[in-house]
């Protein structure tokens, strides 16, 4: 008889969870940003928690790892104070949060107490460093205007000769956003002149080439798919596009290849959601920044959130955009977690009852659970009874993992145990039994890698636990040594 799988014994996961927003903010609750008046608008027909932090004022008061909450006070000035689940919580992040220490801070506590963040402290910072957005771009062959650091003025006439020794040329800020920070420069004496202004006041800054275009294109990328996209029409009196500096909007069709040069700028900058901001000029499509909060105030052109077609849909409200990406994110399986945390391969684990294991982060191992190899296995209805090295347990079963190798497949009981790693103690974990030949005592699947909340790096072991001597041949490469000595 053919094994019952573990959906047979387990409810199928839930396509929509509860969910908590929480807006990291330095505007206060009676100054809100467009976009957190229209973030909290929408919670609110939802009727899902959502709650504008001000980095300003706000602290964390306790951080409990056991339960997974983290409880944020004074989050408006007036002492209110909030907990957070963080399994639960999508955490937006403004630009404002990264003018200081104190909303850094914040950023990073969510991020890395487990929150779903959009974006990461990391790719929002790409986004508002100039430069560093630039090196991406480069590094990932995304077509962009040149640009070049400068310091001082032998560095500024250095840069503007690699540029190609033109003017007009772009003045910018390193960070900035709405427009702030950008000046024209037609000759080297003001280029010179303002660069000196800028220096004064400690302004980092770089020159970029200038491209003429009346208007560019601001599109909302969200989870490596087209949200909405919004052509912005210079005013007459500003060479900028932003709708800050009283540009026009308008909803713009993408074409196929605008839709790759977007993508492709999004997925280069790291972020969950970004506006992606371009250009064409003399039929060559250029990406001029990409932004970690992007304003949604303008007047859009929607799309379907299908990775196949993205199929262009027609004008749409700003009001509508929030409600399509509120439609996505609700869904479980579009929040993929990312964390900075990094694990090595092969780390120490502790399972409750038997001991220290050398286990193996195997990337590559989508099945239902983790597996453990151990010497006997007798199931009997719905209790396992197994051993590892003379301790012997009795389990109830979960379920069954098939895990296919070589075209055969193992039918893996799966038990639940506990576990260590880190210093974190873990209940309830899905293990599959095995007894048949492994190159591995413990293979850890990728559903426990995301509960361990790490990231894996190839090329090292034990990271962040202590060696473990090895028991089985697992990755011996052909090294000619003792297992001990592994």
């Amino acid at each position: 008889m053919k094994a019952p799988k573990f959906k047979d014994f387990i409810s199928e996961k839930v396509q929509r969870s509860d969910i908590q927003i929480a807006i990291l903010s330095k505007i206060n609750a009676d100054n809100k940003s467009v976009v957190s008046n229209m973030i909290l608008a929408e919670c609110k027909k939802r009727d899902i928690p959502c709650y504008l932090i001000n980095t300003s004022e706000a602290w964390v008061s306790k951080n409990d790892l056991e339960k997974g909450t983290l409880t944020i006070s004074n989050i408006d000035g007036e002492d209110t104070q909030t907990e957070f689940e963080l399994s639960k919580t999508i955490c937006f992040t403004r630009a404002g949060v990264l003018d200081d220490e104190t909303g850094l801070a914040l950023l990073s506590t969510f991020e890395n107490a487990g929150a779903f963040m959009i974006n990461t402290r990391n790719s929002m910072l790409t986004c508002d460093n100039k430069m560093s957005a630039y090196i991406s771009f480069e590094r990932d062959n995304i077509p962009t205007p040149r640009t070049a650091l400068i310091s001082n003025e032998k560095s500024l006439i250095d840069a503007h000769e690699r540029l190609g020794g033109k003017y007009p040329v772009i003045m910018k800020t390193l960070t900035g956003t709405q427009g702030i920070g950008v000046s024209i420069v037609d000759s080297e004496k003001s280029m010179i002149s303002v660069a000196q202004s800028l220096w004064k006041f400690d302004a980092a800054l770089l020159l970029q080439e200038f491209l003429k275009f009346d208007f560019d294109i601001r599109t909302i990328v969200v989870d490596g798919r087209i949200l909405a996209s919004t052509k912005r029409i210079s005013a007459k009196k500003d060479f900028r596009s932003n709708r800050h500096r009283e540009a026009t909007t308008e909803p713009y069709k993408l074409s196929d290849e605008e839709k790759k040069v977007v993508l492709d700028a999004a997925r280069s900058v790291g972020g969950y959601m970004i506006g992606v901001d371009h250009a064409k000029v003399d039929n060559q499509l250029y990406v001029l920044e990409c932004n970690g909060s992007p304003g949604i105030g303008s007047k859009f052109a929607s799309y379907k959130t299908d990775l196949k077609d993205r199929e262009y849909v027609g004008p749409t409200s700003s009001e509508n955009v929030i409600k399509k990406l509120f439609d996505y994110l609700s869904q479980d399986a579009h929040r993929k977690y990312s964390f900075t945390k990094e694990a090595g391969f092969q780390e120490r684990i502790i399972v409750d009852g038997y001991g220290p294991v050398r286990a193996k982060f195997d990337t590559g191992n989508g099945t239902l659970a983790s597996m453990f190899a151990v010497d006997k296995i007798d199931v009997d209805k719905q209790v396992v009874k197994w051993e590892k090295d003379g301790k012997k347990f009795t389990s109830k079963l979960e379920g069954y993992s098939e895990a296919t190798r070589m075209d055969m497949v193992d039918n893996r009981p799966i038990v639940n145990v506990n576990l260590t790693f880190n210093n974190k103690f873990y209940t309830d974990v899905p293990i599959g039994l095995t007894t048949k030949d492994s190159r591995s005592t413990f293979l850890i699947n990728r559903d426990l890698m995301t509960r361990f909340k790490v990231n894996v790096n190839p090329n090292r072991k034990f990271v962040l636990s202590s060696w473990i001597k090895r028991t089985d041949d697992n990755d011996t490469r052909g090294v000619n040594l003792p297992l001990e000595k592994l």
